[in-house]
């Protein structure tokens, strides 16, 4: 057969195949350590589909928020007719988990149904959420029940719900009407362009995925190398049998294949799996469906090829440090010193990396600039490992102390790689958790510190707005007074108003309340039904901030009507009345706000009583002190009254939901990125205990103590560890450091947080150690001395 015959087939793929053959037919030994890869490269490769399925997530994500997205009102209603239906929002909020609620009045026979529902319900029934039901059969949930007291006839579906953990109901009625707060439409969900994500939060986001996926392919690299002394003994021996440097790399090629290929396949087990489990979990209040959670097809085909050419490069710088020799490997004997010169330039680079993005393009203002600063992250968390191994070697050049710790020093002076690659994804992880707290630090003052002072004076804490209930508003204080625990209330219509001259920012917003509760918001000489009042701001603040600072005087007799109606029909048009007195405003009497000048105090008889019509009405509480829960108890109390009615607390913390939506993702994965580094830790471990297997059997069997060689073992996983972590806080403080100052936020540190995440991870370390001792003691047998 001829050179050029294209039959003959290429040595290449010869010597990749020899070197799969030989990790599927070197005994018991060579499954082990197949096995053991194919669990790492796994756990990493399942991370990373689930990472590509985000965009998928997202994406059916707001195609659910679409369908939900049912009372946007546009400006003109569409006429009642047999399509139409008229919907009212009654969300509410239990212990913290939110309620999506929604009455439905269906106008016609041809009425669209609610997304998930087969039938509407009848009029005070409701169909609910598996979630919501579950929480309504809890006895403990009796104030949730009392909330919602009506009978379940039906059950949400998926079609009608963010996620299987999503708490919703729908509520048949048959008393909504446009102006008392519902919306006709003709059909459900409207598409709202997405509001553009703030650009720290930008920042945010692009940091914390790369802190998070950033251990994933460390641990892949780490699981690329298990069995590395084992297979260079073999391809010494093959070099013994005439393989050239060349053939002996295919072939350590291909072995690293076939581990990545069935890493590959466990992986996609693992995501099949967990998909199929997700429905059941709660992450950081989302929930997603399975058939949700599906990999871009692209990014799943990228893992397909980027994992197994992760493992063969791997493996070439491996073999770099190990020259293979007929006679043996030089890996065994004593290796030269590391050098830290190229090791220095990575996080340097990384640091370069986020100085450059800050010299030409801002990353708080815009995305490029956080993708350049997530690269100079990346950069500073990968130089951090490379220093790792290097610091280990330092540290352990001279041994002493007790025969333990002289055992443990030797053998990571001989190869502190492995030792240090066990503990390497840790390391990255606590780094960029660090700076990504650091970060946290900074931006959530921006955030989350949103909660006003309680004033000095005033009765009123809580305010409750009942949609179109302005014409009832005394009517409805009266009822929310009689409930347990409610100890005082007050009750006022307030909009604003517009004429054909002037626009509503010209003209002041009126108040309509009675004399009683009027006297409660400005100091008045006097008062009788008719009489209205022009507010100059609270007493004793005469620089006090303007309700309507842009306000000018208008004539009595002006005729105006309500801005922004929302009622049926056209608004009322009636004439302001003339002003009896300028009266000073008294401080903190309104929870909702200052009250400053650009405001008239009414009296009902000011006003026609049509010109309330399809207003709000404002309820102010004063709650009993000593009463329990009491946030909840006061929430049923008003939705017994009007399911439609919102109650608000002024004072009370109220965290933007964006950044409280990136919070609670960046900790879930956070966690879910802590978990997978224990799992592939102990993984290592148990590859490196394999590895020492032959060494512990001829120390125990020559008479060392099995305390001394348990103690020796625990040490080369403590001093890693110890190193790592330090490097981890100082190299995270650092990184954290030009975050802050990336962001333009006020630089800080966290070191409670800095101190727990250094805890937690060297007990997930001691842990995984501890969970590796019995396999330890196993290999401390006679048996261990037999060589396959």
């Amino acid at each position: 057969m001829s050179a050029a015959d294209p039959r003959v087939r290429s040595p290449f793929l010869d010597h990749l195949a020899l070197g799969a053959r030989l990790a599927l037919t070197s005994g018991r030994d060579g499954w082990g350590r197949l096995l053991l890869t194919a669990c790492g490269v796994g756990l990493g490769v399942a991370l990373l589909l689930f990472t590509a399925s985000f965009p998928g997530i997202v994406h059916h994500r707001d195609q659910r928020l679409y369908t939900q997205n049912d009372t946007f009102r546009d400006e003109d209603l569409p006429a009642p007719g047999d399509r139409t239906v008229l919907v009212a929002a009654a969300d509410t909020t239990f212990h913290g988990t939110p309620v999506r609620g929604r009455i439905v009045q269906p106008e016609g026979p041809d009425a669209a149904l609610p997304p998930g529902l087969s039938a509407y319900p009848k009029p005070g029934e409701m169909a609910v959420s598996p979630a919501l039901a579950d929480l309504l059969e809890d006895p403990a949930n009796h104030l949730l029940r009392d909330r919602l007291p009506y009978p379940v006839t039906g059950t949400i579906g998926p079609a009608g719900l963010l996620g299987p953990g999503q708490a919703g109901y729908v509520l048949g009625g048959d008393h909504l009407s446009v102006d008392t707060g519902a919306l006709r439409i003709t059909e459900y969900g409207h598409f709202s362009p997405p509001k553009p994500m703030d650009p720290k939060l930008i920042l945010l986001n692009a940091v914390g995925l790369t802190v998070m996926l950033a251990p994933v392919g460390v641990f892949l690299a780490a699981a690329a190398r298990f069995g590395g002394e084992r297979r260079d003994r073999r391809l010494a021996a093959l070099r013994l049998g005439g393989a050239d440097l060349r053939t002996t790399a295919r072939i350590a090629a291909g072995e690293s294949l076939v581990g990545a290929v069935l890493g590959l396949a466990a992986g996609a087990g693992l995501f099949l799996l967990g998909r199929q489990l997700i429905g059941r979990i709660r992450l950081a209040g989302f929930s997603f469906y399975p058939e949700d959670v599906a990999p871009q097809p692209a990014v799943a085909a990228a893992i397909a090829v980027v994992v197994p050419l992760l493992g063969i490069g791997v493996t070439a710088l491996t073999m770099r440090r190990a020259a293979l020799d007929p006679l043996g490997t030089v890996r065994r004997s004593a290796p030269g010193r590391r050098r830290i010169g190229w090791r220095l330039m990575l996080p340097l680079a990384g640091l370069a990396v986020t100085v450059f993005a800050l010299a030409l393009v801002d990353p708080a203002q815009g995305t490029h600039g956080s993708l350049l600063v997530a690269v100079g992250v990346l950069l500073v968390l990968i130089g951090l490992c490379t220093l790792l191994p290097w610091l280990v070697e330092a540290v352990t050049r001279r041994a002493g102390g007790g025969l333990s710790w002289q055992l443990a020093t030797r053998r990571l002076r001989m190869s502190p790689g492995p030792a240090a690659a066990a503990v390497s994804g840790v390391v990255v992880a606590i780094a960029g958790a660090i700076a990504l707290q650091t970060l946290f630090l900074s931006i959530s003052t921006q955030y989350e510190d949103r909660a006003r002072p309680l004033p000095a004076t005033g009765p009123y804490r809580q305010s409750v707005t009942f949609p179109g209930g302005g014409p009832t508003a005394d009517a409805l204080a009266d009822r929310l007074a009689h409930s347990a625990g409610v100890q005082a209330t007050a009750a006022y219509t307030q909009f604003y108003v517009e004429s054909d001259t002037a626009k509503s920012w010209q003209l002041p917003a009126v108040r309509i309340a009675s004399c009683a509760v009027l006297r409660g918001f400005a100091t008045l000489p006097d008062c009788a039904d008719g009489d209205a009042f022009a507010v100059q701001g609270p007493a004793g603040q005469p620089d006090a901030e303007p309700v309507r600072p842009d306000t000018e005087p208008v004539q009595p007799g002006t005729t105006v009507r309500a801005a922004y109606f929302r009622g049926t029909g056209e608004p009322v048009p009636f004439p302001l009345p003339a002003v009896t007195a300028t009266v000073p405003a008294v401080a903190d009497a309104d929870p909702n706000g200052r009250i400053g000048s650009g405001l008239l105090l009414l009296t009902p008889a000011a006003v026609p009583a049509e010109a309330l019509r399809g207003q709000p009405a404002t309820v102010l509480v004063s709650l009993a002190d000593g009463l329990a829960d009491p946030e909840e108890r006061l929430i049923t109390a008003v939705m017994a009254i009007d399911p439609q009615a919102r109650t608000e607390f002024p004072f009370d913390p109220a965290p933007d939901s964006t950044y409280l939506a990136v919070k609670r993702l960046l900790t879930a994965g956070s966690a879910v990125t802590l978990l997978l580094v224990s799992l592939s830790l102990l993984v290592g471990q148990l590859e490196r205990f394999r590895e020492q297997r032959r060494v512990l059997g001829v120390l125990n069997a020559v008479g060392t103590r099995r305390r001394v060689l348990g103690l020796s073992v625990l040490w080369q996983t403590l001093v890693p560890m110890a190193l790592g972590l330090v490097l981890a806080a100082v190299g995270g403080l650092l990184t954290g450091t030009v975050l802050q100052y990336s962001a333009g936020v006020p630089l800080s540190a966290d070191w409670g947080s800095l101190l727990a995440l250094t805890a937690i991870a060297g007990g997930a370390v001691l842990l995984t150690t501890v969970l590796g001792l019995p396999r330890l003691l196993r290999l401390m047998r006679p048996e261990t001395l037999r060589h396959e």
